[in-house]
């Protein structure tokens, strides 16, 4: 493969842990929901003042390793389940942090790497191959990663992805996303048509002789 070749595989490969990721989340709510039903079935039966789901976001959530009625137990993480069923919402702290970090990542490998062997391959400088997108994403980034996830005054500037304004919150739902994704392909496609032209220039004429 191709530098833009490459960097697609690594573009469709981000996406897909994006996918697999907030497809989980969706999954691991209802689950827990379903869950949170049947023990209010329990509660009812034995406890009826507290079969209620207020009670029980109230209680605990936790990741352990061991018998959690050992006292040899190790507690991994806990919250309540009320905050467990929060962070794996549409719009909650799981979905937030896999988007940012999936665009984060994205911007990454471009900016490190595939932006300057692309440039090489299409026989440019890499300060020479300019892209509105991946400029949006580098703006996004620079908020995500030292502003706490919230949109400093320069996210105004961005060409594309005009979706936020300063002291907002940024993150991309999955339509935000899919337009960002399908956004770099597209970039990707006109990278690629350009070295197919170029590559056809350099070919040899065939000539026939009668």
């Amino acid at each position: 493969m191709n530098a833009i070749e490459e960097f697609e595989a690594i573009i469709n490969a981000i996406y897909g842990v994006y996918l697999d990721s907030t497809t989980g989340f969706r999954e691991i709510r209802e689950r827990f929901e379903a869950s949170q039903q049947n023990s209010l079935s329990l509660l009812k039966e034995k406890h009826p003042e507290l079969a209620t789901l207020e009670y029980l976001d109230q209680t605990l959530f936790i990741y352990g390793k061991g018998d959690p009625n050992s006292r040899e137990a190790i507690w991994l993480h806990k919250c309540t389940q009320g905050q467990y069923k929060k962070r794996n919402s549409d719009d909650g702290l799981n979905f937030l942090f896999i988007s940012n970090m999936a665009l984060v990542s994205m911007y990454q490998f471009w900016e490190d790497h595939y932006r300057s062997a692309i440039a090489g391959l299409l026989g440019e400088t890499k300060n020479s191959v300019s892209e509105p997108v991946m400029g949006d994403i580098r703006l996004l980034r620079h908020s995500i990663i030292h502003h706490a996830g919230i949109a400093l005054p320069e996210v105004d500037r961005c060409e594309v992805l005009t979706w936020f304004r300063e002291g907002e919150m940024i993150f991309l739902d999955k339509a935000k996303f899919e337009f960002t994704v399908s956004q770099i392909k597209k970039m990707l496609q006109r990278h690629k048509e350009r070295h197919e032209r170029a590559q056809q220039r350099l070919s040899p004429v065939e000539t026939t002789h009668g």
